[in-house]
């Protein structure tokens, strides 16, 4: 019965088989799409104050590190994905800035309306950077995600990696400022073991309670 409720749940969108191959580890690769969640249900955060981001794919000896654009104190960061019952947070500010900067080096690849985001046109950049963060405002590493817009076929795949090779020493960085009482829908899997398939796979879990709501279990005889 469990087997057939997933199915019916998932259909449409991606298969189960799809969507648990991708494993727990820190490293795989996924369609970003099967994390993505309503903003809407969780709080809005910002830094507490404007600073200088972590480096990003620190390597040494093969490598110092990609510097990151500040973190400024009137960014607006909302929950993106919650991938695995980790949440990553996005912010359209930082987005635009990341998109400029691209557009700057790159002209003819990505132009600067691409970077708009009042144009409903507007294409982006190539990534969408994410930040990883805990209920309680401590950040802990980079995501880059593939704007699925600018690549095509299986190149559209994500391939996941918690880049927490900088500095996120000092933490917490942020905090809800907006939609405050939803910080009850965060749980930190990491810490709480007991959260199960509500944290580690958020969108068969919604699509489930929806099922049950419209198909309400009938009373035995």
């Amino acid at each position: 019965m469990t087997s057939l409720l997933v199915a019916g749940l998932l259909g449409g969108c991606v298969s189960y088989e799809r969507y648990i191959s991708a494993g727990t580890e820190d490293n795989f690769a996924a369609d970003d799409n099967i994390f993505r969640v309503d903003p809407n249900d969780y709080p809005v955060f910002a830094v507490n104050r404007d600073m200088e981001a972590p480096l990003a794919n620190v390597i040494p000896p093969l490598g110092n590190g990609v510097e990151m654009m500040p973190l400024k104190k009137a960014y607006r960061w909302e929950v993106m994905h919650v991938v695995k019952g980790r949440y990553l947070i996005g912010s359209r500010d930082y987005d635009v800035v990341r998109c400029m900067i691209e557009s700057n080096a790159a002209p003819k690849r990505i132009r600067s309306k691409d970077c708009d985001p009042f144009n409903p046109k507007a294409k982006g950049g190539r990534y969408f950077v994410r930040i990883y963060l805990n209920p309680n405002g401590h950040a802990y590493g980079w995501e880059f995600l593939k704007n699925q817009i600018r690549w095509f076929g299986g190149e559209k795949v994500t391939g996941f990696r918690l880049d927490n090779t900088g500095d996120w020493s000092g933490q917490p960085w942020f905090e809800c400022i907006e939609r405050c009482e939803k910080l009850a829908n965060m749980t930190n899997y990491f810490d709480d073991t007991g959260t199960g398939l509500k944290a580690k796979y958020p969108v068969l879990y919604k699509r489930f309670i929806e099922f049950v709501e419209k198909n309400p279990a009938k009373p035995r005889e």
